[in-house]
């Protein structure tokens, strides 16, 4: 008789360790494997001349108090991350060579607002703070171009809300403004703010999947790296086990991929195993959009501050500049997030250095010769925010789509599949594959929220549906 396992799980991201622990939570024996030499998917940290780097830009919109924390309370270890919350001091937007607190106030000055614009803006996030929900339901396929043109009839006054806007949701989802869902932005925006937790945890993004990790092997788990999944076994019509490159065959009735949704079903399984109305929705499904971080190691801290939105072009140009992105052109004042984790956590950087890292959308699957010319731009940036950088140089380094889709797949793209009107709610791709005994797990099935805590929430969702069936 062949042996089994309870679980087998393919693919360590933050989706998969969590579903991993809350099962072992239960009883289940797991077996995690992932094809990395560090566990966390697109949420790992790897180590660069003795500093801690993430893999990308990171901040936790709702921190512990989020979904990433209740899956730490759901196996009953709340404290097992530390979290430290962005403030103290409060985050900052660099415009025009100028520093000022980062606030919906200031982001409005920014855009050239008039009073009356400004006025229309705080009116807008106060009905979006105070919606009730069934009217919040009613906007989940409707984009959120769309309803602030239906908010602002003026066309002038509707293109700066919606600049305004798209500072924020493009930060929560990487997806482009007429695509992304109202009711998903409304939704996240209100538990941000009124959670006021946005926080980042010691010990690195990593910490996140390796505390799930943790638990798994507390439970007599297995969580094995350097372990690549050639294929997830089919027979008569049921997923019943793996086959790793190394050529072991492994069995479980419950067979969970954490390893993208597109990569499960064209290349684990194979599409002939799958009706074609699901080959072709998998096949169509959409990834978020691509960013480039640049890395930078100083011998000195020459700031305390943790978070820095940094707007590059001025804003009248704003829309040319996106023209111009999407053209495969690399604009000269690139925008985007600044953070330093070692202000959140001097552990992540060699004892009096500093690591910021800058963060800034861009196109995907390009040769490393353009995301050169993006982290030269991002340099020069970096450079008005902190003039001092330079003469405390120890590295500069870029991280491109193209190491991301090295550790995470689906072409690099931060989040998974985008969050987008089509892409969303019940049309989002479920946890329940067509095929008996396997599931789909991460920011690619089911769940809400943003980044991580999409994966995490999507663990949760699929958790609670191994309970409804006793499993």
């Amino acid at each position: 008789m062949v042996e089994k396992t309870d679980v087998i799980i393919v693919g360590g991201g933050v989706g998969g360790c969590a579903i991993g622990a809350m099962l072992s939570h239960r009883g289940k024996k797991v077996k995690l494997f992932d094809k990395n030499q560090i566990i966390g998917g697109r949420c790992l940290t790897y180590e660069h001349q003795g500093f801690k780097i993430d893999l990308g830009v990171h901040l936790f919109g709702v921190g512990d108090k989020g979904y990433l924390g209740d899956v730490l309370r759901r196996i009953e270890r709340p404290n097992a991350l530390t979290w430290v919350v962005s403030n103290n001091p409060r985050p900052t937007l660099f415009y025009k060579d100028k520093s000022m607190i980062y606030s919906r106030k200031n982001m409005a000055q920014v855009i050239g607002s008039s009073e009356e614009d400004f006025n229309l803006a705080m009116a807008f996030f106060s009905e979006v703070l105070s919606m009730r929900k069934k009217n919040i339901n009613d906007l989940k396929y409707v984009g959120l171009s769309d309803f602030i043109k239906s908010y602002a009839k003026d066309p002038k006054v509707a293109n700066k809300l919606q600049t305004f806007v798209s500072m924020i949701a493009g930060q929560y989802f990487v997806t482009e403004l007429h695509e992304t869902s109202t009711a998903e932005f409304i939704t996240s925006f209100r538990q941000v703010v009124n959670s006021k937790s946005s926080a980042y945890p010691i010990g690195g993004c990593v910490a996140i999947p390796e505390a799930y990790q943790k638990k798994i092997i507390d439970s007599k788990g297995e969580v094995e790296l350097n372990a690549k999944v050639k294929k997830i076994i089919i027979e008569n019509d049921k997923a019943i086990g793996i086959e790793l490159d190394d050529g072991r065959n492994l069995f479980s009735d419950i067979i969970i991929s954490n390893a993208d949704i597109k990569n499960t079903v064209f290349n684990l399984i194979g599409e002939k195993y799958f009706e074609n109305e699901y080959v072709k929705r998998v096949k169509g499904l959409k990834y978020a959009k691509h960013c480039l971080a640049l890395k930078v190691g100083l011998d000195k801290q020459i700031s305390d501050q943790k978070l820095v939105m940094y707007v590059g072009a001025d804003y009248s140009e704003m829309e040319s500049t996106v023209n111009e992105v999407e053209k495969g052109k690399v604009p000269d004042n690139p925008g985007g997030m600044i953070t330093s984790p070692s202000n959140y956590d001097p552990n992540l950087a060699p004892k009096g250095c500093q690591s910021i890292f800058f963060g800034t959308a861009c196109l995907g699957e390009q040769p490393k010769s353009y995301y050169d010319k993006w982290a030269e731009k991002c340099w020069e940036g970096f450079l008005k925010v902190f003039p001092e950088a330079e003469k405390h140089l120890i590295f500069k380094k870029m991280d491109s789509p193209l190491l991301v889709d090295s550790y995470a797949g689906e072409t690099g793209n931060v989040i998974g599949i985008a969050q987008t009107v089509d892409q969303i709610y019940e049309k989002r791709p479920s946890q329940v594959s067509p095929i008996e005994g396997l599931f789909i797990v991460g920011a690619e099935a089911g769940g809400h929220g943003i980044g991580a805590e999409l994966a995490a929430n999507s663990a949760m969702e699929l958790d609670d549906y191994f309970i409804s069936k006793n499993l």
